[in-house]
């Protein structure tokens, strides 16, 4: 009966504050698709770069806090980001597939569902596919390291845009090398709560 009774006490107590957190919109979770142009900086002599179309997808989770305009966000994306080298006459696309996981702190400042956003953070990345060897046998890729991101942004009701800069730690294992990946994004997110 002590069980029972205890069962329904933590069941209600469960239920009363995910009704909370639902009205009074201490959490959301969405979804998110991002498209922009990505490029490197390197130090890699004889080879000029240019930048490419990049994109995105993934989910969002935001905790926004209780009496101050903060609130921390985490994504789970996959992200195709990449690049193209000449060298010569050559020209090679470098290309990453990663899955990336934002973790970033923000503030906002609105009214009556509009709200206008400021954030940066890190960036966990996981590099997934790579063509590092198409553009030169030596270079071996890092496949994990830290990124980070800034930008700006405004929710409208259950919508959010996103404009934002994100740039990588050395993606390779050679230390006379330098080649970061870096992207300039604009996003578009849809809460569904």
């Amino acid at each position: 009966m002590k069980k029972s009774i205890l069962f329904i006490i933590i069941n209600l107590f469960v239920m009363t504050s995910a009704t909370v957190f639902a009205q009074d919109k201490t959490f959301n979770f969405g979804v998110k698709a991002t498209a922009g142009m990505s490029g490197f900086s390197h130090n890699l002599s004889g080879y000029s770069d240019d930048t490419r179309q990049s994109w995105e997808g993934g989910m969002i989770l935001r905790a926004n806090l209780p009496v101050v305009p903060l609130y921390l966000q985490t994504e789970l994306n996959y992200t195709n980001t990449g690049g193209t080298f000449e060298k010569g006459e050559q020209a090679q696309d470098l290309v990453l597939n990663r899955v990336e996981i934002p973790v970033l702190l923000g503030g906002k400042l609105g009214i009556g569902g509009i709200n206008a956003r400021a954030f940066g953070g890190v960036v966990a990345q996981q590099v997934v596919i790579d063509n590092f060897s198409d553009l030169d046998p030596s270079l071996d890729p890092e496949k994990f390291g830290l990124g980070w991101q800034i930008g700006v942004g405004v929710d409208i009701k259950k919508f959010t845009i996103d404009a934002k800069y994100q740039q990588s730690a050395n993606l390779v294992s050679n230390n006379d090398v330098s080649l970061k990946s870096q992207q300039f994004m604009v996003s578009l997110g849809y809460f569904i709560w």
